[in-house]
């Protein structure tokens, strides 16, 4: 295993070292956000390698930030602008077609107008969102100030974030991988499957028992056990007297040919 990543490592050193690890690393998040290209192009990913790089020493974690937070925001203005200049339009004229009707439209200009800034913070985090939700924020026609005010805070929170992530694994690549071993890999997928194990065993104990509770509680009353049947169904001849003692109090009202027990 450790010989796999380190001949990946070595493979992607020359195209992500300095200076060209932060040229490809904003761009990469310029292009996912600009123009949809988040399958293509997977941003997200490519700052975390950045930020495991520069851990290794090829690049500084401070730029690789600075880069992933310029291309991104870079990339959520030209999404949102080409979306307010040409989106718009498109859809009012084709939209039929692709199953959004003028009532849907305005449904989502009313969205942006109440929920546009959460919504631009949060779907920075989501992948999908976060390709094709500026695109409709222009379509939306947000205001720009408003969607720059949120869209700058997320980006930054976003490319720091993934940045300092890579450089954590990075160092616990270094701390573990002299236990990259077959005999660690193998005690590792013990460990895992015997996790995986029990909880799966306690999951299928649990299920068991609520089965099992649910067949009590949907059979007929008569069909019980009489100790679960409640007392008003009981046959009468186990029916407690009406001020007939119950329990150990009861030994004292015994009678024997009409007469109190003797104690």
């Amino acid at each position: 295993m450790r010989p796999v990543v380190d001949r990946i490592i070595e493979f992607l050193r020359p195209y992500l070292s300095a200076p060209w690890g932060y040229v490809i690393v904003g761009a990469a998040t310029f292009l996912e956000n600009s123009v949809g290209a988040g399958i293509i192009v997977p941003g997200e990913t490519l700052v975390i390698i950045g930020g495991f790089y520069a851990r290794l020493g090829e690049l500084s974690l401070g730029w690789v930030a600075v880069a992933a937070c310029v291309g991104a925001i870079l990339g959520d203005n030209v999404g949102y602008l080409i979306g307010r200049r040409f989106g718009r339009g498109f859809l009012e004229r084709h939209g039929r077609r692709l199953f959004i009707t003028p009532e849907r439209l305005e449904r989502a200009d009313r969205y942006y107008r109440s929920h546009g800034g959460k919504t631009v913070f949060l779907g920075r985090f989501i992948p999908f969102v976060r390709s094709a939700g500026f695109l409709l924020a222009g379509v939306a026609h947000m205001r720009w100030r408003r969607f720059l005010l949120y869209d700058v805070a997320g980006s930054v929170v976003w490319g720091i974030g993934n940045a300092v992530l890579g450089y954590l694994i990075g160092a616990s690549y270094e701390r573990w991988k002299g236990y990259l071993t077959p005999v660690g890999l193998g005690i590792l997928v013990l460990l895992a499957a015997f996790i995986l194990g029990t909880r799966w065993w306690g999951r299928r104990r649990e299920a068991q028992r609520e089965v099992a509770h649910r067949e009590v509680a949907e059979r007929p009353e008569a069909e019980r056990p009489e100790a679960e049947r409640p007392e008003a169904e009981r046959p009468e001849a186990e029916r407690p007297e009406a001020g007939q003692a119950v329990g150990p109090d009861a030994a004292g009202d015994l009678k024997v040919d009409g007469r109190p027990a003797d104690d």
